[in-house]
């Protein structure tokens, strides 16, 4: 499995490419926890797709101020469009 040194988030990283050591060596398909059901397939398919998206920043939560000093004002006047608005 491939690491997760280039993670975003550091720590998050580092606990995936602790538990990618320990998942590698296991048999394919073995039961981890067997009230859960929870395998070794499980697993490593939580960490693919981890590593896939392993790179994405959150994205930042904007207060209105900040959005219209962002994105700016809207070049047409904003309409009422209904009862909900």
């Amino acid at each position: 499995m491939a690491d997760f040194d280039d993670s975003v988030d550091r720590e998050l990283g580092e606990a995936c490419n602790r538990l990618a050591a320990w998942v590698e060596p296991l048999p394919e398909g073995q039961l981890i926890d067997e009230a859960s059901g929870l395998t070794e397939r499980d697993l490593a398919m939580i960490l693919r797709r981890l590593y896939a998206t392993r790179e994405y920043t959150p994205i930042p939560i904007l207060t209105m101020d900040e959005a219209a000093e962002r994105y700016g004002k809207p070049s047409v006047p904003v309409t009422k469009k209904g009862p909900w608005s």
